[in-house]
């Protein structure tokens, strides 16, 4: 059965929010693999800087969606080389990124409502949660992984004091583009 559609007033934060939704999902579309996590298939192109790009909109996103700001600390960048499971490299700059920013969040009560929101966020735009713990008394740190199922990069929301929190992504392999066209036999 169809129904006919609802019609709802969308209030300026509302179209902020689906706006930034829609942006991050064409940036990742473009960004990442859309196939399954097969071993021979051929990793998503992209320049580090399109890469940091994307993390650094992805972060922003959900510190906005969760009600917090990124403080003024220096962002934490890591390009590092692709390495196999058995150790294993290829000589053509393929990379991953793992990239961090810091919150000012004081207490442990702010901490979880930061989680709930991010978790909320994330789950919606369909990111599989790997890891969710609420702060207590006994366990002060709040902490949420995700991992996102095709794209298969992971974003993570951790207490790393009673005032602060980290938010992180790391993307999965990238391959850069290449500087110039293959030169075939």
């Amino acid at each position: 059965m169809i129904r006919p559609p609802v019609r709802r007033a969308v209030d300026s934060s509302r179209l902020k929010r689906l706006v930034a939704v829609a942006l991050m999902a064409a940036t990742l579309g473009a960004c990442m693999s859309s196939t399954g996590p097969g071993k021979n298939d051929p990793l998503p192109v992209k320049s580090r800087q399109e890469a940091l790009d994307w993390a650094r909109q992805l972060m922003a996103h959900v510190a906005q969606s969760a009600g917090i700001q990124i403080n003024g600390e220096p962002e934490e960048i890591g390009f590092s080389p692709c390495v196999g499971r058995n150790g294993e490299s290829a000589p053509d700059d393929r990379y991953t990124l793992l990239y961090f920013v810091h919150s000012d969040v004081p207490g442990i009560a702010r901490h979880n409502e930061v989680v709930r929101s991010a978790r909320d966020l994330l789950t919606q735009e369909g990111l599989t949660i790997t890891d969710f713990r609420e702060a207590t008394d006994e366990k002060p740190f709040a902490a949420l992984g995700a991992r996102h199922p095709t794209s298969r990069y992971y974003a993570t929301v951790d207490s790393t004091s009673d005032k602060r929190m980290a938010l992180s992504v790391t993307t999965p392999c990238l391959m850069p583009p290449s500087s110039s066209p293959s030169a075939t036999g």
